[in-house]
């Protein structure tokens, strides 16, 4: 978040981004574009967006962008980037929707299904169906005057205790930290105590015993280094995240840029997810590989653990649940909106088995 000082400079650069925008798109000069991304380089998706995805958009936009990326917070915080785009401050950004329950109330939906494709490219296509099917998604981000370009994910959810995890009935009875409140309720299910404990805390939890376990994305809990100090593993691509990662652009941006150019950026976002497949399962095969060279105790779940964190009789609860407090922060069609969730969802895990 931003301290005084930094929000005085902020208000000071703002004006000067803005008129390098406009003289750019306007003088039909290089075109320059501004992307914000909470997370630092290093990780799976940012290298990606990176080195893969921005470039594309170079290229496929035949270098009449210029490309000013910030990265690790340096812009905007994870919490303000939604606003951020909306207004301006960047053209491009990453948001994780997880971190607005209150504006992108539709996205919240997505934890409510806990077993879901292992592949990238069926993720994908759910997610792009779910924008084409259900208007309350791309409804409420152009709200905020934006729209989605690409779509990445987080690795899967994988548990890391201290203690010896055989199966998922070895959480019971102990003290597991999870980053959502329909988390925190599988953890529950499950029969574990559920903790809230702040990301950059975490490490430090369960290295001092305030937490037994940490639920997470696969990729998050190794590139914060928590299996160092909870060795104990136990994954399933099944168990995928959920929610995807989208990086939006502003709309009084996108339609000031020129139709090739826009075709330009669609093309990108298009060949860059279909890249981000291989990625996603070499990150998921690299970080298991490096997990047992270190000794790392790893167990990969069986179908009745799935079964269990699943949860079949609970979930209906919880997704009624959903219902009831989506309606109540305005979401007037959200029984609509969860049956056709049931019925997409249904369609992308019979897809992957085809």
């Amino acid at each position: 978040m931003f301290g005084n000082t930094s929000r005085k400079i902020f208000g000071a650069v703002l004006p000067v981004l803005f008129l390098v925008s406009f003289v750019s798109l306007s003088h039909g000069k290089t075109i320059a574009l501004k992307y914000s991304d909470h997370d630092s380089p290093g990780g799976m998706r940012t290298e990606f967006v990176k080195n893969v995805f921005l470039q594309e958009v170079v290229k496929q936009t035949g270098g009449q962008l210029k490309i000013q990326d910030f990265w690790g917070g340096a812009l905007m915080g994870s919490k303000e980037i939604l606003k951020g785009i909306g207004d301006g401050v960047t053209d491009i950004g990453f948001v994780y929707p997880g971190h607005y329950p209150g504006q992108l109330v539709s996205f919240s939906i997505f934890k409510l299904f806990p077993r879901g494709p292992s592949k990238f490219e069926t993720m994908a296509w759910f997610y792009r169906k779910v924008y084409e099917e259900i208007p309350s998604f791309s409804g409420e981000l152009k709200k905020v005057n934006q729209k989605t370009l690409l779509f990445t994910a987080g690795l899967p959810g994988a548990f890391c205790g201290k203690k010896p995890l055989k199966s998922i009935d070895d959480i019971k009875g102990d003290k597991w930290r999870a980053g959502d409140k329909w988390a925190l309720r599988f953890l529950e299910s499950a029969g574990a105590a559920p903790v809230s404990v702040p990301w950059d805390d975490v490490y430090m939890a369960l290295q001092t015993g305030t937490i037994d376990g940490c639920y997470t994305n696969y990729d998050g809990l190794h590139m914060q280094k928590f299996d160092e100090v909870a060795s104990n593993l136990l994954v399933s691509k099944e168990l995928w995240f959920a929610q995807p990662f989208i990086h939006n652009v502003n709309i009084d941006y996108w339609n000031k840029l020129p139709k090739d150019v826009q075709q330009g950026i669609l093309k990108a976002a298009e060949i860059a997810e279909q890249r981000f497949s291989k990625v996603y399962d070499e990150a998921f095969d690299q970080i298991m590989a490096e997990q047992k060279k270190a000794g790392y105790k790893l167990t990969v779940m069986s179908e009745a653990d799935i079964r269990k964190w699943e949860n079949a009789e609970q979930l209906v609860k919880m997704q009624e649940q959903w219902i009831k407090e989506a309606e109540s922060e305005g979401l007037k069609d959200a029984r609509q909106v969860m049956e056709k969730m049931r019925a997409l969802h249904k369609q992308a895990l019979a897809r992957e088995k085809k």
